[in-house]
């Protein structure tokens, strides 16, 4: 994944993830990458990959099964979509 400076990359990695669960490569219910899988395969520090599942947890797009890890929402794909439209609003 290419990070482009003009953008927090938590919010870069969110979007990505955005764009997993709007392409059901993720679909509503699934177990999603840990923090430490997805910061090896993106090749950044866990602690970023753990804001970005928060800031996604208070969106309501995802949700943690505590010592099972995080999952898709059963309405993640509509929030997401709810997500995606006010950004381009706000663009």
């Amino acid at each position: 994944m290419e990070f482009r400076e003009n953008q927090a990359i938590y919010l870069q990695i969110a979007d990505h993830i955005i764009e997993n669960i709007l392409l059901n490569k993720w679909p509503e219910g699934e177990r999603i990458p840990s923090v430490r899988e997805l910061a090896v395969q993106l090749e950044v520090n866990p602690n970023t990959v753990a804001r970005t599942y928060n800031f996604l947890q208070e969106k309501e797009i995802i949700f943690n099964k505590r010592g099972l890890g995080y999952f898709v929402a059963e309405n993640g794909f509509e929030r997401a979509k709810e997500v995606k439209k006010e950004e381009f609003i706000k663009r």
